[in-house]
């Protein structure tokens, strides 16, 4: 079984983003990287490259869950925003604070894996197991329809054992019966379902 999980990702259409916009979906990044985080007991050492290229470790079990709380962050920061997510599974080491020295066959996947990406495509594992690669084209079809609000609300609604839909409504001022219809609309039942079931095997 694979020791990590590596996410290298890159903004959709950076050349296009004021220096404000970009900066915007950094600090979503740094914040969903803060979360993840506490979800998984260890750092996630979140490194920003290249101008609009990232990249972070996350716990093997929590793959999906995870993509969809990067994903969400950064729609979360703008209209039409989001990011690109290769993911590399595997062992690997990080010497440092940051993933500047890192190395290992889970973070040359990864690399590889957002190279080869279409364009069109927003997540891809080649190297994960059958279930996460037939789970990642159908969960990317449902979260690139998801508006910023849609996207907050899956921010609150995805950690393991998160609040309740009540919770949120009160966390953002809601009520209860729009959150609701927000997530019958964005389709995050079914996806924080399939997030249980990769877990729980």
């Amino acid at each position: 079984m694979a020791d990590l999980a590596v996410f290298t990702g890159d903004i959709v259409k950076s050349t296009k983003l004021t220096s404000a916009e970009l900066s915007r979906i950094f600090d979503g990044l740094q914040d969903v990287a803060a979360t993840l985080a506490l979800w998984q007991g260890a750092p996630t050492r979140l490194t920003r490259f290249r101008g609009d290229g990232w990249q972070m470790t996350i716990a093997p079990r929590l793959t999906l869950r995870a993509l969809l709380a990067v994903r969400a962050a950064v729609r979360r920061a703008g209209k039409g925003f989001d990011t690109r997510i290769g993911v590399g599974l595997g062992d690997g080491s990080v010497p440092g604070d940051d993933l500047a020295g890192a190395e290992g066959e889970a973070f040359v996947r990864s690399g590889h894996a957002l190279d080869q990406m279409r364009r069109s495509t927003r997540m891809s594992a080649p190297d994960a197991d059958i279930s996460l690669r037939i789970a990642l084209p159908l969960a990317d079809q449902i979260v690139a329809g998801w508006t910023p609000k849609q996207a907050e609300i899956a921010l609150l609604l995805l950690p393991p054992s998160g609040p309740t839909q009540a919770d949120v409504a009160s966390a953002l001022g809601l009520t209860q019966q729009t959150v609701q219809q927000q997530v019958e609309t964005s389709g995050l039942v079914g996806l924080i379902e399939a997030c249980e079931l990769a877990e729980d095997t």
